[in-house]
């Protein structure tokens, strides 16, 4: 009947439902100031997590746009911000590494045959495919369960170590040099060994830049925003006045000439125009989709939960799988990588007085603007300022290391679990270390059942 394919097109696009009940009076005020909030947010950190995914910066600030977009007809959470974060993004650039020679500068042994002619954009927008794929089958498959082995221990473990390969992955920026790319088992030990041997060549224009940036958005974060919360649920938009700023002085002291110093560069204007993603590498990239798949929904299916307990409505944790699909598969036909959901943006987004996903839209709109007008004026950015926004970004997940000794107390268990995930995603790699983490969690699973 009628009826029921209209309540089947409300379960599959929740905005359907909502939208018409839609209370302006109540509920625009704070959608706008925390689309317009969240959107100032994800200019600087679009363009900062790219790097990571070994991408151009402008590819983050597309991720974020049309994600967020998609994610505003499809999801069910009104708090959580899709966009660009940093695990997702070392996971693709980990990918990026391994299967592309030349990207980043790496400096491993990268296999060729279907990727010999492959981009980076290529690759990115194909993995994104990938990713949907696996996410809509899970849907499909009500897979969704798989999640519950992936502990909120494991996941903070993991985190942590993939924290430590993020901050590592910056040095070559903060000390404006030029380091090889390694991937695999024990990168980390080759990355540290680089960043020593590279130490007498360090730019000190740019390590001086980024001691002000990392100083200025740390002082800003633990006092300046602190103190304005007293006044104002805004927040100052330090990594945009941070952005600022590092473009001004880039032009006024040409920093790319006089100092050799890495900038943003060329920016296109515009929007680009949608193109078949390369299907033929979906295939190879399977193995890489799964992990990136699942952790994507993780991030955004444990924030979605802790929002929607604290505001009191309900999300449909299958709609969200699909909606993580959805998006992604989308996405894809544009030059994007794998997104999910950020931790930092999320909690501006609920201070900032979110009411309903229309939020999101106001922010995708903000970074449309971005992207159609202002893109260019960024150019002159040093790469320095964005790699400081990225180190600061991690101070949360770092902090998570306090958990142990509750852990400790609590279950000897979990933090067994914490230490495996953690250990085993620093001295492997990212995607690695999720699947030993994930292995060692079943297997005392099992034996805790058995014994």
């Amino acid at each position: 009947s009628k009826r029921d394919v209209a309540r089947k097109a409300k379960s599959f696009v929740p905005i359907l439902d909502w939208l018409p009940k839609y209370n302006f009076k109540e509920n625009f005020t704070g959608d706008l100031i925390a689309g317009l909030t969240v959107g100032i947010m994800h200019v600087p950190q679009g363009m900062a997590y790219a790097s990571l995914a070994a991408v151009p910066p402008i590819v983050g600030l597309y991720s974020s746009f049309f994600s967020s977009s998609f994610y505003t007809f499809f999801g069910t959470s009104r708090h959580i911000s899709i966009g660009c974060f940093a695990v997702a993004s070392m996971m693709v650039g980990a990918v990026q590494m391994s299967l592309l020679p030349g990207v980043g500068e790496t400096n491993n042994n990268s296999t060729v045959g279907p990727f010999d002619d492959v981009t980076s954009l290529e690759l990115s927008s194909a993995l994104t495919l990938a990713v949907g794929l696996v996410q809509f089958i899970m849907a499909l498959c009500r897979l969704g369960f798989v999640t519950a082995y992936l502990s909120d221990p494991l996941v903070s473990g993991f985190t942590t170590g993939s924290a430590v390969h993020v901050l590592m992955s910056q040095a070559n920026k903060i000390f404006g040099v030029k380091m090889p790319r390694h991937s695999g088992t024990g990168m980390l030990i080759f990355m540290i060994r680089d960043i020593i041997k590279e130490i007498p060549n360090t730019n000190l224009m740019a390590l001086g830049i980024s001691v002000f940036g990392i100083v200025f958005l740390s002082v800003g974060r633990d006092y300046v925003n602190p103190f304005v919360k007293r006044f104002s649920k805004i927040p100052v938009p330090l990594e945009l006045i941070l952005v600022i700023i590092g473009t001004v002085f880039s032009t006024c002291m040409d920093l790319k000439q006089e100092y050799r110093i890495k900038i943003v560069d060329e920016i296109p204007r515009g929007l680009p125009s949608p193109a078949l993603p390369r299907v033929s590498l979906i295939i190879h990239l399977l193995a890489d989709a799964i992990p990136i798949a699942i952790v994507c929904y993780i991030f955004i299916i444990s924030m979605a939960k802790l929002y929607a307990k604290k505001h009191k409505y309900r999300i449909d944790s299958a709609q969200e799988m699909y909606a993580c699909s959805f998006f992604s598969l989308l996405s894809s036909f544009f030059p994007v990588y794998p997104v999910g959901a950020s931790l930092s943006r999320s909690a501006v987004c609920e201070l900032s007085g979110a009411k309903t996903l229309l939020n999101t839209l106001f922010s995708s709109a903000l970074l449309l603007t971005v992207i159609l007008f202002l893109g260019p004026m960024l150019e002159p950015l040093p790469m320095c300022i964005l790699a400081c926004i990225v180190i600061v970004s991690l101070k949360s997940l770092f902090m998570q290391v306090k958990e142990l000794p509750r852990l400790w107390k609590i279950s000897k268990h979990d933090f067994a679990i914490w230490l495996i995930a953690c250990l085993a995603t620093v001295l492997c790699n990212v995607t690695q270390g999720l699947v030993i983490a994930v292995v060692c969690a079943i297997i005392t699973v099992v034996l805790r059942e058995q014994w």
